[in-house]
């Protein structure tokens, strides 16, 4: 009995002292992954934040270099940071079409091109080729960040009306010459509502307010 106790007793520590030496060696490793795996998270959501501003001002984007001296980031040398705009999601699939047929009567289109995928890839320093290179950083992305960069809001006052009208049926009637027909036949007396004045094909008006906006705060002035 005593001999078996002492057997466990030994058992034990062998189990005891191999688990912390497997953890001594392992902990670090792991803090050390969590760690780059935090650095890499916060590059890539400065890089999407950034990249548009600095695009649209004509500024070079960051690279990692950058990010290590600006922001204290370090990755290490097996690490590139790629980024690229593409169409390939499925809403844009299913408005290409539609975008090709209105841009072709009227000039109207809205970019399609606005998924920005941006990600950080292991680098292989024995491929040459540059094919080889960009195959093997689609092939081995380590982290991959996706955002739809335009959300398609009017930047002046002629997108905010233009942009409407491209998709009223009416307005491309108003194009047509349809004002035409109206004067004519709005000078029979039942027919005074055709008028060009009265009724305007495709018209937006863009200061309008709806009149819940305008109620006071208490409400008082609210139907």
């Amino acid at each position: 009995m005593k001999r078996a106790y002492g057997q466990a007793l030994v058992e034990l520590t062998l189990v005891m002292s191999v688990f912390a030496t497997a953890m001594i060696w392992a902990l670090p490793n792991l803090y050390g992954s969590l760690q780059q795996r935090n650095a890499a998270q916060q590059i890539l959501a400065i890089h999407l934040q950034q990249q548009p501003l600095r695009a649209s001002s004509d500024h070079e984007p960051l690279q990692l270099i950058d990010y290590q001296d600006k922001f204290a980031l370090v990755l290490g040398d097996e690490y590139s940071l790629n980024h690229k705009h593409s169409s390939d999601y499925r809403f844009a699939k299913v408005v290409a079409p539609l975008w090709g047929i209105i841009s072709s009567r009227n000039g109207f289109s809205l970019p399609l091109n606005t998924l920005e995928h941006v990600s950080l890839s292991v680098v292989d320093n024995h491929a040459v080729a540059k094919e080889n290179r960009a195959q093997q950083d689609e092939q081995q992305s380590w982290l991959s960040y996706l955002r739809l960069a335009d959300g398609w809001a009017p930047r002046s006052l002629n997108d905010l009306v233009n942009r409407p009208k491209a998709l009223t049926t009416t307005h491309h009637l108003h194009n047509l010459g349809f004002q035409d027909l109206q004067a004519l036949v709005s000078i029979l007396p039942f027919a005074r509502e055709f008028r060009g004045d009265q009724l305007q094909l495709g018209f937006v008006n863009v200061d309008v307010v709806p009149k819940g906006a305008l109620c006071s705060s208490n409400g008082s002035d609210c139907e």
